[in-house]
């Protein structure tokens, strides 16, 4: 007579562990895939933020405040320093691409940015130029003796 009880109790924890691990397996929800982020994607990024139009409003200003705001106003370069100041910030750009390698530094990017900061001031490209200095992380910043008045939008 215990061999019957013991063989139901065991059948009803049988149906029990399958009751749990049925609902269990039913009711889970895979989590949702996150496509990995590639070093492509972050170039892309980057080409994105660096090469925007310059727009010295804050994020956490209130939308008519940013509407009435006045846009920056920059130094008119003449053909020549066009050409140059865009050469200069194209070969920041590429650097700043390779700055984000392994082994490889934000050295020459930080070359190139100061070079157009001190060679067209008050211009377009040294404002874009001061945003790819702040844009790169603290360590480097401190590396490169990066001063706040290099990275400074509002001047």
């Amino acid at each position: 007579m215990s061999t019957v009880w013991l063989k139901i109790v065991a059948a009803v924890v049988v149906v029990v562990v399958a009751i749990v691990l049925f609902s269990k397996i039913a009711n889970h929800k895979p989590e949702p895939v996150v496509p990995e982020k590639t070093l492509r994607d972050t170039y892309s990024e980057d080409e994105k933020r660096l090469r925007a139009e310059p727009n010295v409003v804050e994020s956490n200003v209130p939308a008519q405040q940013a509407a009435n705001a006045e846009q920056p106003r920059f130094r008119k370069l003449t053909e020549d320093e066009e050409a140059g100041a865009s050469q200069l910030f194209e070969l920041a750009i590429t650097q700043r691409k390779m700055g984000r390698l392994p082994g490889v530094s934000y050295g020459a990017m930080v070359q190139y940015c100061r070079e157009i900061i001190e060679r067209y001031p008050g211009s377009e490209y040294a404002y874009k130029a001061k945003r790819m200095l702040a844009d790169i992380p603290a360590n480097y910043r401190e590396r490169y003796h990066i001063t706040d008045d290099e990275i400074n939008l509002n001047k």
